[in-house]
């Protein structure tokens, strides 16, 4: 009898872990969507080129207006998967990157960090040389002063777009 009544506790914590659970599964399939400031006229961009724009390998867009890198803060799942896709690093090793080019004497400055996806859309909508990522289920088509690009000639709803979570 009492062994029922133990269990009973413990129904509610198995269920929020198993939602939970079914909720990280869903999110991990969401892509990455890459965007700029609408004013700009890239509409497409390598791996090789996204990556040198938040490694601060790349200075200025084609137009000449200067580069401005903006991403969520550490620990936001859509970070580590752009670091890792894109650059080929953990947030560790892009952190000591930009500490260790900059001890060397390279004129590095890494991307400006903010703290939601929200501020991501602002500081690119604010300004035309920004670039920055924020979750698919976190873009809207509708907001005319950002813009999607495509990543190796494939758009976010693509099956060989390569920024997935």
């Amino acid at each position: 009898m009492k062994r029922r009544k133990t269990l009973i506790p413990i129904l509610p914590a198995v269920v929020v872990l198993m939602f939970l659970s079914v909720v990280s599964m869903a999110r991990a399939g969401d892509t990455i969507v890459v965007i700029v400031n609408n004013a700009n006229p890239a509409d497409n961009l390598k791996l090789g080129d996204l990556k040198k724009l938040f490694m601060s390998e790349r200075s200025r867009w084609d137009t000449g207006k200067a580069v401005a890198p903006v991403m969520v803060g550490a620990g936001a799942p859509e970070r580590t998967a752009f670091l890792k896709i894109v650059c080929g690093m953990n947030d560790a090793d892009f952190n000591k990157y930009f500490v260790t080019a900059a001890f060397t004497g390279k004129d590095v400055t890494p991307p400006k960090e903010v703290g939601s996806a929200k501020e991501v859309k602002s500081v690119v909508a604010g300004s035309p040389g920004a670039i920055g990522f924020v979750r698919a289920s976190e873009f809207s088509s509708g907001d005319s002063s950002i813009k999607a690009l495509k990543i190796e000639g494939s758009a976010t709803g693509d099956t060989t777009y390569k920024l997935k979570m």
